[in-house]
């Protein structure tokens, strides 16, 4: 038996109330939590009598006689009074007979609880007002516990009463995994766990079912790939012991309403062709009939999925469904619902009206981000029907980008543009005219994402000044194709120019997915520009609308929660959203590309890095790595090449980082040059980083202040803050510390104003050295900052590194550390001097440099040392 210990905690906890009810359809387990309840009262020393209802104890004085010998058989010589009346040859009234049994239980002493399992076979329409009678009179001791499917008659909203209903009584997930692992001993992977649990959302019964009828098939996948209503044990039990019950009005409602996927009491009413709905949905209501509110006013409901599969099986025997989904497809669109009325026409094979609505509705489907609805929807319908219409293949044409087969995709867009453009001179109705519209934004997307930034602003140009000042939601969504393209291409200026226009769009559309994918763009610009506040702020209120428009875990917030990471994480909050990107970084298609995925990436790596967890987050950032290659990923490449020479650099393995360094070098190499500003920025930083590890510090001046000289522009300030402060520490181990400490300063304290803090933490390897500088040099100034210097110190033990050894290994040479790698690669000196084109004398005068610096004797204990100290990669 599967122990419900959380509802018989609930249960106990309200032990004291006259009355408690278990009230759910069908098959919910009322009876098993209602004994277990029992067992856990009996053990507190209470006393429990218990009788299960029949239809033929409906008359009172016979249910009077039965709970007599219930309550008898736990309270010997309990009931002698009321027995003595109800023997008798006078017929006294039900009030009479309750007031005598009432007086029987003020006798007994100590707490007595009475169970009525089934108590809704009990019919007797005087028992309606006998049993509140009863209740309200109940002496403090004894309390009532019932069992029912219905929602009792005679209960309202009363404080003297506890009600548990079926979505208490529905098993959670980790009921069912405990049923089917260790009560039914069933080898079942966590996946199919699952399955099963979506399946039967926690109706005991249908789990109990599905498992016998599992054990009986041999392909255990394909069983739980189909479980339906339709399976034998489901539907014969509903069958029996729920809708023959039932009468045939209730029955006929039930079936012609179960094709439903959502419903009102209008919409049943367009489909019976009656005016009863409301009536219906309330009797349903009350007895529980796998009836499941959608909402807080009782208006939209759906039936359990089981439930609504075995109905809508007896329907199809009729032949009467193809009608019933027509009707609903026409109320649907009356009344604005586009998408559901598209849906039953599809479910209907009613494919010319379904590509109709389509035609008319589909563009704003588009714009309210319903793509993946439609594209769902469209997988049932057969190919030779898309190809007849030209409706269906824009949308199929949507899939192929969903499914990054953008050749495919664009081709398909190519051909469905002329075709549309050649039948300009025939009457091309609006929606159609929208729709040529949609399949421009499309194209210009795939455009975007195969990185054509060229060709898609030159289609987003050319069809703006085309589409009308009257389609505000096209001119916005190319707007936001043309901010993106912009951006990418590192010109922030016009992609804040063309993000203006579409908010200017956006005042008079509709249109909330786009109003969302505006503020994405603009909280990347905010993270370009160096404004992580008002960026932080414009991904929080578009957040919130996200969550208020399209639910807590749409996949609509998926993109924006990755930029919103990354301002976050500039500002040491990023703890609060960690949980959130693994989910939106598996999402790979136009509507979240890899752009924004490398974003959530290097959060979660960095995150994880920075915590302590050096080796797991190189890990996960290589696995990573590994899959970004050919075209699209040459930015996004550069910036986790970049970030993994930085780890490596703090991870003392300099060999493996100027492996990574020279791979990236010749990554950007072969690219357009000035094609990838920010990818050349990261390289920068890489080869400053490497170079300073190698003590080369004028190599990563030089590397820095070219960088920096191209980074002019007012949307650059992000780089050159980053590229300023790695040139201060350039700067000072060159020895210019004047110089140094300005910029330090500067920099300082333009990011901190900015909200920058993980800026100054992730290079605290090269600042904290420079820190302590500054601060003997500029006692003043430093002071108001030790907090930071905490931190920078913080860094640097939670990753190992010993702040005060950090000039241990700062007097190796690169040229020193050039020759020790051939040491550790077994060559003698005489090989060395050739292959560096020194003299052999010069090499033995550098070893002998080096075995001092390092405190060794040989060159077997040098390379020892220069492993240990990070000299030398222990690969």
């Amino acid at each position: 038996m599967l122990v419900r210990g959380a509802l018989i905690e609930r249960l106990f906890d309200q032990r004291d109330k006259r009355l408690l009810i278990l009230s759910a359809p069908a098959g919910f387990g009322k009876s098993t939590v209602l004994y277990q309840f029992g067992q856990r009262l009996q053990q507190t020393g209470a006393r429990l009598a218990w009788l299960s209802c029949d239809e033929a104890d409906s008359e009172p004085q016979r249910l009077l006689l039965y709970l007599i010998g219930a309550i008898e058989r736990v309270v010997p010589g309990f009931g002698e009074q009321v027995s003595n009346l109800l023997h008798s040859e006078i017929t006294l009234p039900l009030e009479a007979l309750v007031d005598a049994f009432q007086a029987d239980l003020q006798k007994v002493e100590g707490e007595l609880y009475v169970a009525l399992d089934d108590f809704h076979r009990i019919r007797h329409p005087g028992l309606v007002s006998g049993a509140r009678y009863l209740v309200e009179r109940l002496p403090k001791n004894v309390h009532l516990i019932t069992c029912t499917r219905f929602k009792p008659r005679f209960l309202y909203d009363e404080p003297w009463a506890f009600w548990l209903k079926a979505e208490d009584l529905r098993l959670s997930l980790a009921e069912t995994q405990a049923y089917l692992l260790d009560v039914r001993q069933l080898e079942l992977s966590e996946a199919e766990v699952e399955l099963l649990y979506r399946r039967t959302e926690g109706w005991i019964t249908a789990l109990h079912l599905a498992v016998l009828a599992l054990q009986r098939h041999s392909d255990r996948a394909a069983f739980l790939a189909e479980l339906s209503g339709t399976e034998r044990n489901i539907a014969d039990y509903l069958a029996e012991d729920v809708l023959d019950s039932l009468p045939e009005d209730l029955q006929r409602f039930l079936e012609q309403t179960s094709i439903l996927d959502e419903f009102n009491a209008d919409l049943c009413n367009a489909l019976t062709g009656e005016r009863d709905g409301q009536d219906l949905l309330d009797r349903l209501q009350g007895d529980q009939l796998f009836l499941i509110a959608l909402d807080d006013h009782g208006e939209w409901f759906r039936y359990h999925h089981l439930f609504a599969e075995f109905l809508q099986g007896r329907l199809n025997k009729r032949g009467d469904a193809g009608r019933l989904l027509h009707a609903a497809a026409r109320w649907c669109e009356g009344h604005d619902l586009a998408d559901r009325a598209i849906r039953y026409a599809l479910r209907a094979r009613d494919y010319s009206f379904a590509a109709e609505l389509l035609e008319r509705q589909g563009a704003r489907l588009v714009a309210g981000n319903r793509v993946y609805a439609i594209l769902a929807m469209l997988k049932s319908v057969p190919a030779e029907v898309i190809r007849d219409h030209v409706v269906f293949q824009i949308f199929y044409a949507w899939q192929l980008a969903f499914e990054q087969r953008f050749a495919e995709a664009e081709a398909l867009i190519e051909e469905l543009s002329g075709r549309l453009l050649q039948g300009r001179g025939k009457a091309m109705h609006f929606g159609m005219t929208e729709l040529l519209a949609v399949t421009q934004v499309l194209k210009a997307l795939v455009l975007l994402y195969q990185d054509k930034l060229e060709a898609c602003l030159k289609i987003a140009r050319q069809w703006l000044a085309m589409v009308p000042e009257n389609q505000p939601v096209f001119r916005a969504s190319l707007s936001c194709v043309q901010a993106a393209a912009y951006a990418l291409l590192g010109e922030f200026g016009e992609a804040s120019k063309a993000i203006t226009v579409a908010r200017t769009c956006l005042r008079v559309a509709d249109s909330e997915y786009l109003n969302v994918v505006t503020s994405l763009i603009e909280a990347l610009i905010c993270k370009e520009c160096g404004e992580l506040e008002r960026g932080r702020s414009i991904s929080e209120a578009a957040r919130a609308r996200v969550e208020r428009v399209f639910g807590r875990r749409s996949r609509v917030g998926g993109p924006l929660s990755l930029a919103y990471a990354d301002l976050l994480y500039e500002q040491d909050r990023h703890a609060a959203i960690l949980t959130e990107l693994p989910r939106a970084t598996t999402w790979r298609d136009v509507a979240t590309p890899v752009e924004l995925v490398s974003r959530g990436q290097l959060v979660m790596a960095r995150g994880r890095f920075f915590a302590g967890e050096a080796e797991q987050a190189l890990e996960q950032l290589d696995e990573w790595i590994a899959g970004l290659h050919g075209p699209g990923y040459e930015r996004v490449y550069a910036h986790a090449i970049a970030c993994k020479v930085q780890f490596l650099l703090w991870l003392r393995r300099p060999n493996e980082a100027e492996r990574s360094c020279l791979q990236l070098e010749r990554h950007l190499a072969v690219l357009p040059e000035g094609r990838y500003p920010d990818a050349h920025v990261s390289l920068a930083l890489a080869q400053a980083h490497l170079a300073l590890s190698e003590r080369r510090a004028d190599k990563a001046q030089a590397q820095l202040e070219q960088c920096l000289a191209k980074q002019t522009a007012e949307h650059q300030r992000d780089r050159r803050l980053r590229l300023s402060l790695l040139l201060s520490v350039a700067s000072w181990r060159k020895g210019n510390s004047d110089k140094a400490f300005a910029l330090f300063q500067s920099v300082l304290e333009e990011a901190w104003a900015r909200g920058y803090r993980r800026l100054f933490l992730d290079e605290a390897l090269w600042l904290l050295p420079l820190w302590e500088a500054w601060s003997q040099a500029e006692p003043l100034q430093a002071q108001g900052w030790s907090g930071l210097a905490e931190g920078l110190r913080e860094q640097c033990r939670r990753l190992a590194v010993d702040p005060e050894a950090f000039e241990e290994n700062q007097d190796i040479s690169h040229r020193e550390r050039e020759i020790l790698r051939f040491v550790a690669a077994g060559l003698s000196n005489r090989d060395i001097a050739q292959a560096v084109h020194l003299s052999e004398a010069t090499i033995k005068w550098h070893l002998h440099n080096l075995f001092a610096k390092l405190g060794v004797r040989s060159r077997t204990q040098a390379v020892l040392k220069g492993k240990s100290m990070g000299l030398l990669s222990e690969a």
